[in-house]
Formats: C-alpha cells, structure tokens, sequence
C-alpha cells in the first residue's frame, strides 16, 4: 500500500515536472507567434480553424533549449487551436486560460489591429502535457530538526524528520464545471516506513443559470460581509496581526452563490467534522457542529441593504445508563416514562441580523453598521428509544430544554480615506443578553470564561474511544459588553504603519440558585498593537517591527490573565544572489507573576530565530535555521502561518499536563534547535 501511494505521488510529480515551461503567443512583424517548450517532444505542429485543424500543417521548428515556434499570418477574428505533440498527442495552450468548445481548445482573438486580445489574466486551465483540461500543482517539503538539552539527555539528537508531499488535481470539464481534490502524503510517528496518506481537501463547482454550487472538503471558502463577521473572519491563536480566515477549514459542506436580479446571495450548509477540542490531532473528538448561513444584499440607491442568518448547531449522544444526570431530562423522563438509554444534547447559536453599507462620501466617510438578535439553547432534542409512530419504537424527537439565553447584537464601523496614503476605520460594538433563569444550565464542550467548577460533566459520549467530555456549569449571566476597535494604517515612500486600538468592557450579573443571592463582576481589556515595516529594497533588504500589548482590568470571578507586552523583530538581506539571512526574535513579558514570597515581579522569555536561506527560484527554498520556527507547516499553505511558535507551545502543554503558560515560554526559550528544511513547489 505505502509503495503505490509513493508511485502515485511520483508519477504526478514527474508528470509536472515534464510539463511545458513556457508557451503561448506574440505578435511579429510577419503574423503571430506561437510558442511551446518542450525539450523532449520529437515534434510539435500547431494545428486549429485557421488550418482546417491539419496536425500536418503547420509544423514548428525547435531551438536549442527545446522552445517550438511558429509564425501564423491571422486576419482580425476569433481562433481555436492546439498544438500536437509527437504527430498524436494535443494539447491545449498552457499559458492561455481563454478556452472554448467541448475539447477543450485554446482560444485567440486578433483584434482589428493585428494584435491578440488578451481577455483575462486568470491561470490557465493546464500546465501538463497529460491532459489539456487538467492543472497540476503541489510542494515537498522536508524538515530534519536536531535538539539538545531535552530532558534527561544533554546531547544534540536527531528527531523524527518530516516528510510531506501535497499533490492538487484541478480539472476543467466545462467552463461551468471545474473542481479540484489534494492529496496529502506524511511521515507518521512510528515505525520509519510509516506513511499516512488521504485526501486533504477538495472541492467541485458547477455553474448553472443565475446559481454557483460550490461542493467543498477541508477548504476555506466561506466569508461573509456582514459588519458582525458572523461567517469566517477566524483570527488564528498566538499571531499578533489579526488574520482573517474563511470558514472551511475542518469542515465540508455546499455553498450556494448568486448575483442575478439584483441580489447578492450566499447560502451556505456544512459540518465541522472534526473539532480539536483537546489539541491533540491524533484523537478524534468529534462535536457534529452544523452550520446553516444565509446572506442576502442588494443596492438600494446609495446604501447597500443586507440580511444575515446563522445557525451553529452541535448534538452530542450521551449514554444514559450511567452516572450522567439532568434535572430537566429526569423530570422528562419521569412524566412519561421514557425508555431511552441514549440521548442526544444539542446546544444551538442562532443570530438574525440586518444591515447597510452606506459610502457617505468617496473617501472621507464609509459606515456600515447591524444589528442582529441572538439566541442560544441547550436542548435534549433526541432520544434513541421514544414512541415514533404507534407502538413502534426508535430515534425519536423530544423537546427538553436545558438552558435558553436570548439578547442583541450591535456593530457600527466607521472608515475614512483622508488621504490616499493613510486609512481610518473605527469600530464600535455592544453585546446584551438577558442570561439565564436560576435553575437552568450551561452545557458545553469547554468551560465558560468566569472561574468556577462545573456542576457535573456527561463522559459517555460517542464516539466511544475518544475521551470527550461535556461539562455542565450554573446559568449564563446577564451581560452588557462594549467593543471598541480602532485602526490606523500609513504608506509613506518605503515605509508602512499600523496601530490597532481596542477596548472591551465587561459588565456581568446573574443569580447562580434561588436564593436570589445576586453575584456581579465588571472588567476592561486593552489591547494596543503598532507595526511598522521598512522596504529599504523589497528584494534585498527589509525590517518589520511588530508589539501587542495586553492589559487586563477585571473583578475576581472573571476569568485571571497576566499583563503582556509581546515585540516581534523580523529582518531580511539578501547578501548575495540566491541567498539572504532572515531574523525573526520574539520578546514576550508577563507582568506582576506572583513569586514565592506573594510578591509579584515580571518574567521575560526571549526566542530568537536565525535561518540562512538558499532559493535560487521563487518554488525552491533551502533553509538552515537555529530556533524553533516561527511559521507553522503543520498544513496548507506552503508558505506556512505565523503562529509556528503557539503550536510549539501547545504541543508542550499538551505532552506536559502539569505545565502552564510560563512553563511553555520557558521550555521554548530553552529549546535549543538547529534546523534543515527544503520546500519545492510546483
């Protein structure tokens, strides 16, 4: 099995490797030229409607680096052709993303002045010579990390080096078909022939009328626009930049787009199939949470009206021949004697939402602004042995609920342009929700962001060998929160400027039983974040300074946070052609850690990176770093995320359970690593 996923791999990468480097067409003195590379085809023809498609016709001639060429005199009008490799094999134009037809044909448009018409820049539909309607792309990448001071054992050793290999088939059918599947291969962790192969992510997308279905696996492709970011805008742990990430990753579902009748519409159904609650990759704990979205937008005059609805939604099967226990599902069960030993807990975030999007003036004044209401429900919706229909027994639906909690939710964002260089956007936000009555419960995978312990946790919960747990906390509080962001951002000559501003305000209240005995916390968070970036010689020489700085202003029972004042220095020189060094050190402080005497004092951790790096064309890159990586290669995209240094760290805590944060910061300080890594793409 592992042979053949290698031979696989092989084929697909020789198959690129062998693909045409260069093709397409110009315009000359005695027509239009025509170009293929190939260094190995025996002969290419051009053949198409201007030659009655005669393979024979118009044969090209080679140059000494394998580069085919032919001049066509063409009149004013619109071609189809290809070229034919080795007297059978055709071949579209790699480099012209125009097709047209069932075959899949490039097509050329020769304007009225001789010259060809390029219509868009879009990639083409082949780089291959294996099939004309098929792109091939990829990357290897290798990483052999060597560590020392590990615990126990002061020498320099070599850990389990890493191998992957990602392999995208994207084929064109129809101009209204097209899809495209990656094939993901992996050293594993055991035996050193071990290989793990699947299919990372795909997608197929078919165009039909006024309607764009998008069937999709594992793949970010789901944003929506909306002032609230009720869709996407994930930003990733541990980077200080906010990035903002399409919703997909981890999941698969459709999503339905349209532009027609003067309505922007995007629905969207999927599963998250694979929600990490435990950090921990190799184990399955699998939360089943739905998504149902729906955004529709249109102009109306000068102002953009939208409308916005979400559902998340997760079930969980929960074992009821054990120790587990509800109040609400007893009293349920109790009334009419339900059988079930199993039932389904489903907890349900539901938001509603209307919006504009308003262009006051062209530059100085952008508003958007939605308000939306919120609802959530833990609710006991399944039982696996109810009256269904007559005397017939099974999966039944029951209506038990657990907690319900509703509110609103605010956002105006305000954006200025005062100057082509410079950009303004403020961002203001408040958060009401009634909370819950006493009696009722807050069911989830996670724990909630006050202190306190969970009344009681549900174990049993399929599937059967992951060691998932829900817990149960006291009723959500009434809240009344206020988010205020602000950004600035500055292009002057060769250099950048970014400040992001935010605050929060936290106002909590909630009675935990009947005794009415009210508890209430109130608390800030700010957050400052400046950038700057100098492009001395974007090529050569750059320098990138980036800080966030955290401060935390909240009542005991709110959640407890240090202070932190993190900076990131990154620098990159090009000290000779093909080669250049790239530094990138982290400072991060933690302020008024308590230390043994109850007294508190700050802890500083620095992580420099260091790395000698060796690309001699932009898809080849050879790096010899000291320090752990700053970008994370753990998936796609090839050029990994900044958050390298936060998977470290959460790798640590999880193979270290008595650990904390300080703990992470040191033992990442302490990690001392040398570092070989190559990454080819293609």
């Amino acid at each position: 099995m592992r042979k053949s996923h290698l031979m696989l791999v092989l084929v697909l990468i020789t198959a690129v490797m062998a693909s045409p480097a260069r093709a397409g067409f110009s315009k000359v003195d005695a027509g239009i030229e025509f170009t293929y590379s190939d260094p190995y085809a025996a002969s290419v023809s051009l053949a198409g409607i201007f030659n009655n498609w005669n393979l024979n016709a118009d044969p090209m001639t080679a140059d000494e680096e394998g580069v085919w060429s032919v001049v066509i005199d063409l009149a004013p009008g619109v071609y189809e052709y290809k070229f034919v490799l080795n007297g059978s094999q055709w071949v579209a134009d790699p480099d012209n993303p125009k097709t047209a037809g069932d075959y899949g044909n490039s097509e050329l448009t020769i304007g009225e002045d001789g010259d060809p018409v390029v219509a868009t820049v879009a990639a083409p539909i082949s780089n291959t010579a294996v099939n004309s309607r098929v792109r091939l792309n990829g990357w290897y990448r290798a990483t052999y990390d060597t560590e020392s001071d590990l615990p126990s054992d002061p020498r320099w050793r070599l850990t389990r080096p890493q191998h992957e290999v990602f392999v995208s088939v994207n084929p064109t059918v129809t101009s209204k078909v097209t899809g495209g599947a990656t094939v993901r291969l992996a050293t594993g962790t055991g035996d050193i022939k071990e290989i793990h192969a699947d299919l990372y992510c795909g997608n197929v997308r078919l165009e039909g009328g006024p309607f764009t279905v998008t069937g999709f696996y594992n793949e970010e492709r789901v944003q929506f626009d909306n002032p609230l970011e009720t869709v996407g805008h994930t930003d990733l742990t541990g980077t200080i930049a906010e990035e903002h990430i399409p919703y997909g990753r981890g999941a698969q579902g459709v999503l339905l787009e349209s532009d027609s009748w003067g309505v922007d519409l995007v629905a969207v159904y999927a599963n998250a199939y694979d929600y990490d609650t435990y950090n921990d990759p190799s184990i399955y704990d699998n939360t089943d949470t739905d998504l149902v979205g729906l955004r529709l937008k249109r102009p109306l005059g000068p102002v953009g009206l939208g409308a916005t609805y979400v559902s998340f939604k997760d079930g969980w099967w929960i074992d009821w021949t054990g120790n587990n226990y509800s109040p609400h599902l007893q009293e349920f069960i109790d009334e009419i004697g339900s059988s079930s030993d199993w039932f389904e807990l489903s907890n349900e975030e539901r938001c509603i939402g209307v919006d504009l999007d308003w262009q006051v003036h062209e530059t100085l004044l952008g508003l958007r602004a939605e308000y939306a209401s919120y609802r959530y429900a833990s609710i006991w919706d399944m039982g696996n042995n109810e009256k269904v229909d007559g005397d017939e027994y099974g999966d039944g639906v029951i209506d038990v609920e657990a907690g319900v909690m509703t509110g609103s939710l605010i956002k105006l964002e305000l954006e200025s342009r005062p100057l082509e260089s410079l950009r303004l956007d403020l961002e203001i936000g408040r958060t009401s929700m009634d909370g819950m009555d006493p009696g009722e419960e807050y069911v989830a995978f996670g724990s909630p962001v006050w202190a306190g312990d969970a009344l009681r946790q549900y174990t049993e919960i399929r599937p059967d060998d992951s060691p998932f747990s829900a817990n149960v906390y006291d009723a959500l509080p009434e809240r009344n929160d206020w988010l205020c962001e602000l950004e600035a951002d500055l292009t002057f000559g060769i250099f950048e400027f970014l400040l992001e501003y935010d605050r929060a305000t936290y106002d909590w209240a909630y009675a935990p039983d009947s005794t009415d005995v009210s508890l209430s916390w109130e608390g800030t968070v700010s957050r400052m974040a400046p950038r700057f970036r100098a492009n001395i010689s974007e090529d050569r020489f750059w320098v990138e300074f980036e800080a966030e700085s955290m401060s935390y202003d909240l009542d005991d029972g709110l959640w407890d946070a240090y202070d932190t004042m993190e900076i990131d220095f990154r620098a990159w020189f090009s000290f000779a052609e093909d080669w250049g060094i790239l530094l990138d050190a982290r400072q991060m402080t933690y302020k008024d850690v308590p230390d043994t005497s109850g007294a508190g004092s700050d802890e500083s951790f620095f992580q420099p990176y260091l790395a000698v790096v060796y690309s001699p064309r932009k898809n080849i890159e050879l790096r010899l770093g000291y320090g752990v990586n700053p970008r994370g290669y753990v998936d796609v995209p090839v050029e990994g995320r900044a958050n390298g240094r936060e998977r470290w760290r959460s790798d640590y805590l999880w193979n270290h359970s008595a650990a904390d944060v300080l703990d992470a910061e040191q033992a990442l300080v302490d990690a001392r690593t040398i570092g070989l890594m190559a990454v080819i793409s293609f």
